[in-house]
């Protein structure tokens, strides 16, 4: 009697044991969830998934004039870049739009910090241009070397400028004209770099120059592992376009 109790059930639910992940899968695709920004409204809520190891996942949305993009929660830890700008307004709580002021512009950025589903919060493009908008999430929930101290990036031959930092980033950015060099310096690794502009880039390591590399498209976005000064490591504008670049330096 059990075996036909068990076989109707498993006929029940498809005839396969398969439909249900085993606890620890399911545990872990919800961890990931919870990083994962998602957009109700937008035709591809989660956006394009450009980047994730097992400190960062970082999304790319394109917010269309008068699109909404329904009502979300940000797990906080979160930095959004604008690769272009436009004007923003925002709902809470089910209230009247609410405009952000001046339109942001092309490579402005901020620091985003918990909202709960229950708040109602959502943001519109009210301009009359497409918003491009990158976020960079923290899987971790406190610093990953609270230990070491975290300096800015710096270039012999060209200046940074800083535009963020708290107790989790440091944020900078610099334009590189073509036939511009950085000067040989280090990385101190788990590193996010964000195109606002691309263009060409070639690198030296102990003097010798490398092939120059594929266009780097606007928005484009890469992971930078340690780098000592000892390699000789720099990298130069060798196309014919000023490259805007930012820089997320995680603690």
């Amino acid at each position: 009697m059990m075996s036909v109790v068990l076989l109707s059930l498993i006929a029940a639910c498809g005839g396969s044991e398969q439909a249900v992940a085993p606890p620890e899968e399911a545990r872990a695709a919800a961890a990931e969830e919870r990083f994962l920004l998602t957009y109700p409204s937008l035709a591809n809520p989660n956006g394009e998934v450009l980047l994730e190891n097992e400190r960062v996942v970082v999304q790319r949305f394109v917010v269309g004039p008068g699109e909404w993009e329904g009502i979300h929660a940000h797990p906080g830890n979160q930095l959004y870049v604008h690769v272009k700008g436009g004007q923003w307004s925002a709902i809470t709580g089910g209230g009247e739009p609410t405009s952000s002021g001046a339109p942001s512009e092309d490579g402005s950025l901020g620091w985003m910090d918990p909202i709960p589903l229950s708040e109602g919060h959502e943001s519109g493009n009210t301009g009359d241009t497409p918003i491009d908008l990158i976020w960079v999430t923290l899987k971790d929930d406190a610093p990953s070397a609270p230990e070491v101290d975290h300096a800015q990036q710096t270039y012999p031959n060209i200046p940074l400028e800083l535009l963020l930092e708290n107790d989790r980033v440091i944020v900078q950015r610099f334009q590189i004209e073509p036939g511009e060099w950085e000067g040989i310096h280090s990385h101190p690794g788990n590193q996010v770099y964000i195109h606002i502009k691309g263009g060409v880039w070639s690198e030296r390591r102990g003097g010798t120059q490398g092939d120059p590399s594929p266009f780097s498209e606007i928005g484009s976005v890469g992971w930078m592992e340690p780098v000592a000064l000892s390699e000789g490591h720099e990298s130069g504008n060798t196309g014919d376009t000023t490259i805007d670049l930012i820089w997320v330096t995680l603690k």
